[in-house]
């Protein structure tokens, strides 16, 4: 148990997490949409302005780590987009990449010893917010299409593989399309390139089917009590 305990991260992730998962609970329990989303802004607005502001004002940022081109923070920039300009076209993709991702983020930590604070507060943020997003879209009985669905994996694939052009002429590891995510998480279990990257791949599309069965059955079991 105390292995599994450290390859997640250690007590104080562990904790943190209990922390975060405590508030969401609460949250999706108590809260109503308006107040959700005027959170959410807030919160994107906070995370995004002060990770940025922090990294570059330090002289730590280094764009082979800290560009948002990882799936997560890519979603996230999305969000707060989709907000400012009041665009809804993106949300089923937004939505279907928010429950995976931040599930997924709330399990592993790509944190190293040399990490500063601000980016541990960026990633419990990031993926906080992710799932955040999730919970308003579930609240408010909105769709996604067999269509959306096709048209995220699309998109991501074209992500996927900018991200792996990238990586390719400037060595980083964004997806880690290189080499495992750094840090504690349960990529230990994996197999070494590419096996883990093929297995990181499924595990987003069963995300995705999870995803878009339960946002649909949410939205079925709405229209029937109406």
């Amino acid at each position: 148990m105390t292995d599994i305990i450290n390859v997640l991260g250690g007590k104080s992730h562990l904790l943190t997490l209990v922390i975060l998962v405590v508030h969401l609970s609460f949250l999706i329990k108590y809260a109503n949409v308006i107040f959700l989303e005027k959170l959410l802004k807030l919160l994107l607005s906070f995370n995004i302005i002060s990770y940025f502001s922090i990294l570059l004002l330090t002289d730590t940022f280094n764009f082979k780590v800290h560009l948002p081109i990882h799936l997560c923070y890519i979603t996230e920039i999305f969000i707060i987009i989709s907000y400012i300009f009041n665009i809804k076209h993106f949300y089923p993709w937004i939505v279907l990449n928010s429950l995976g991702g931040g599930i997924s983020g709330f399990l592993n930590t790509i944190m190293v010893e040399d990490s500063v604070p601000i980016e541990y507060v960026h990633h419990y943020l990031s993926h906080f917010n992710l799932l955040l997003f999730v919970v308003i879209f579930y609240k408010s009985k909105f769709i996604i299409s067999k269509n959306d669905l096709l048209k995220s994996i699309i998109l991501n694939l074209l992500i996927f593989s900018f991200a792996l052009s990238f990586n390719q002429f400037f060595k980083s590891n964004y997806w880690f399309t290189r080499t495992k995510p750094p840090g504690n998480n349960l990529s230990v279990f994996f197999p070494q390139w590419p096996y883990y990257l093929l297995i990181f791949i499924f595990i987003g599309l069963v995300s995705y089917i999870f995803t878009y069965y339960l946002i649909k059955r949410n939205t079925s079991r709405n229209e029937i009590s109406n």
